[in-house]
């Protein structure tokens, strides 16, 4: 970790950790919450079932895992080094193929030594997409399709079951992605995304199963009409069984929905509508019925629906007492049954499966719920209040066990970021620990937020720093009018574009908040453009209305560098050293233009994290630290005992942290 030096920095850093670890162990003796507990969190992620429906293959602690779908023990499956993910197994179920270490491997479902099939250096640009990853076999158990950047842009392949034999499918002209073979293994439909047609493009490929050749040019089957803030796409297409149609999602109804593609062309018929957002349809083995993800009932929740293929009326496959999120279905081979991830405020992510033939409820075939975890979180409450402007926004409100009427308590606002992400019913390991604390949680889904339509979404389209920001301005006033926060006691969040909007509201309501925790996001839009990512560039200039020389006065109103005079709250900021979404100069050149107008803030830094927090260790000093500046500024702690003879001081506001970076 890097940090800003300073005078002050030798007894920050004793408060720091002194307020962490006084909280914390008084945590700890309640039964609540702790920071290792969220550190040791280990849901269920990605899994992906045999051929034969017996075994489910997931990952574990690094590590590919087997379970028995009918009950017995998981089996650990591999023991090398280099976390695994996009597993896949053989037609015949004889071997599973998976992405680690930038490379492709295959390995026996029986046991033994990995066989790594591909190992060509990183392409260039960003690292999350510029290694080999993805694999899908082929029908025939010939070839396996991949993902790779290796080139600079993403582009598919396929290598030989052996390794011997590696090639290209797409060109250099063209990003690529999400690749699905045909049932027969002749064909293969992908995605791509350029900038005339962002919002996506379906592909479809003839394939030479002899030589692993593409046969001929791409067709098109069919282009989306571009979404104007950049913010949706086309992600995948699944096949029938019979190869004749596609099952995608796009949002020409203005929400996204199911439609069916013929292959051989025509246009898409829309099969689900209403104000709601469908997701990852999947075919039954059988033909008859499509599986998918629906947010219909409850916005800020999914659960698992199927509908005939040839379109009529929806129905709820599986029943839960606590809203929560359904993700990943797979149909078994009989078609009887269907496997999902599934997790809930008070339950970490778990495979379960539902028999379709019975009313009951779903089987668990994982739990991965630590005890402490599921006794103590408790589910959020669905709240909405009106905007400056009129519009209602919603978001989920968690609060202290036992709030007494007359007491007012230390809030905080948690900000996602996207913008176009969705604070739903999760396990949200970092609002529980706050509300434990005693603090109320308050995370608002803003204008620009996914799950509640086109319209909703682009309402900051060429209005960063407008509407959004009163938004969440008028939550934090919504829990003071509604008696539960203390409005001396206010304080913001957020990462990424949570990040960001943390910015926005220190100039723009500098009154409001008596803390704001800034974690690696955009100050700086033009700066942003010209050094993130390419498909990054292009969504923010489309969501900008234009680049910067075509929209200079938006570009100006999104620059908080121009208006760091205003600010007045106490600032954190935390930022990954090597971060490809959000130039690490943001939070520099924030930092830097806070100290030069003698603004109090603290800023630190993460060598070799990305766009996050990865590393277990940097995980839990970021939240020892958050922890403790949040205790120095809205909810001090009184009564501990030291013995320490350093002054205590974490900061004030006529203080500031200003230096050059160190090692720590």
């Amino acid at each position: 970790m890097r940090f800003l030096r300073s005078p002050l920095f030798h007894a920050s850093v004793i408060v720091l950790f002194s307020f962490y670890f006084s909280s914390d162990a008084a945590v700890a003796q309640e039964g609540h919450l702790t920071l290792q507990d969220l550190l040791s969190l280990k849901p269920v992620i990605e899994s992906t079932l045999s051929p034969d429906g017996k075994t489910v293959a997931l990952t574990r602690d690094g590590q590919i895992v087997l379970l028995p779908t009918q009950g017995g023990w998981p089996v650990q499956l591999t023991s090398t080094q280099g976390e695994k993910s996009g597993l896949d197994w053989s037609p015949d179920g004889k071997r599973i193929a998976y992405a680690s270490q930038g490379s492709i491997w295959i390995v026996s479902a029986n046991g033994g030594t990995p066989h790594r099939l591909t190992n060509a250096p990183g392409g260039a640009g960003d690292p999350r997409q510029a290694t080999d990853r993805a694999p899908r076999w082929s029908p025939q158990g010939r070839w396996i399709l991949f993902q790779s950047g290796r080139r600079g842009v993403n582009s598919l392949l396929v290598v030989s079951d052996d390794g011997n034999t590696t090639s290209y499918l797409t060109s250099t002209k063209e990003a690529a992605e999400d690749g699905h073979w045909s049932p027969r293994g002749d064909e293969i439909v992908y995605v791509t995304r350029e900038k005339e047609y962002f919002s996506g493009r379906l592909n479809l490929l003839r394939f030479d199963s002899r030589g692993g050749q593409p046969v001929g040019a791409p067709v098109v089957l069919y282009t989306s009409p571009v979404d104007r803030g950049g913010g949706w796409s086309i992600r995948s297409a699944a096949w029938s069984p019979d190869g004749h149609t596609l099952a995608t999602l796009l949002q020409n109804s203005g929400w996204s929905h199911l439609y069916l593609l013929p292959v051989k062309g025509g246009e898409p018929k829309q099969i689900t509508e209403g104000a709601f957002e469908d997701e990852d349809p999947v075919f039954s083995p059988d033909g008859k019925s499509i599986a998918f993800i629906s947010n219909r009932g409850l916005l800020e929740a999914t659960n698992l629906w199927t509908i005939p293929t040839n379109g009529g009326e929806a129905h709820q496959v599986a029943k839960f007492d606590i809203p929560g999120l359904v993700s990943h279905p797979q149909w078994a081979p009989d078609s009887k049954s269907i496997y999902f991830n599934h997790q809930s405020p008070v339950e970490t992510s778990d495979l379960l499966v539902q028999d379709l033939a019975t009313q009951s409820r779903p089987r668990h075939l994982t739990e991965t719920t630590p005890k402490n975890f599921s006794a103590s979180a408790r589910v959020p409450e669905r709240v909405t209040w009106k905007s400056k402007d009129g519009k209602e926004i919603a978001g989920l409100l968690y609060t202290p066990r036992n709030i007494k009427s007359d007491v007012k308590l230390p809030a905080v606002l948690w900000i996602h970021g996207g913008p176009e992400s969705q604070d739903v019913f999760r396990a949200d390991g970092w609002a529980q620990f706050l509300a434990q604390a005693g603090y109320v949680v308050l995370e608002p889904n803003y204008r620009g937020s996914s799950g509640y339509g086109e319209v909703f979404r682009n309402l900051n389209v060429e209005d960063s720093n407008g509407g959004e920001v009163d938004d969440v301005a008028a939550g934090a006033q919504y829990l003071v009018a509604r008696g539960l926060a203390d409005p001396t006691r206010l304080a913001i969040g957020g990462g990424s574009h949570g990040g960001t909007m943390v910015a926005y509201m220190v100039v723009h309501y500098p009154n409001l908040f008596a803390a704001a925790i800034e974690l690696y996001g955009v100050v700086d839009r033009q700066l942003f453009v010209e050094r993130t990512n390419p498909p990054s560039a292009i969504r923010w200039m489309m969501k900008m209305g234009g680049t910067p020389t075509e929209k200079p006065e938006i570009y100006r109103q999104a620059n908080v560098l121009l208006q760091v005079d205003k600010v007045k709250t106490p600032l954190l900021i935390m930022h990954g050293e090597n971060d490809p979404q959000v130039p690490p100069a943001d939070s520099a050149f924030f930092a830097k233009a806070l100290r030069e107008h003698h603004k109090t803030v603290f800023y630190f830094t993460y060598p070799g994290e990305l766009h996050g927090f990865a590393q277990p260790s940097h995980r839990l000093d970021a939240w020892q630290k958050q922890l403790a500046f949040l205790e120095q500024y809205i909810n001090p702690k009184f009564g501990t005992t030291t013995t320490s003879t350093e002054e205590v001081v974490f900061g004030g506001s006529d203080k500031q942290a200003n230096a050059h970076n160190e090692n720590q």
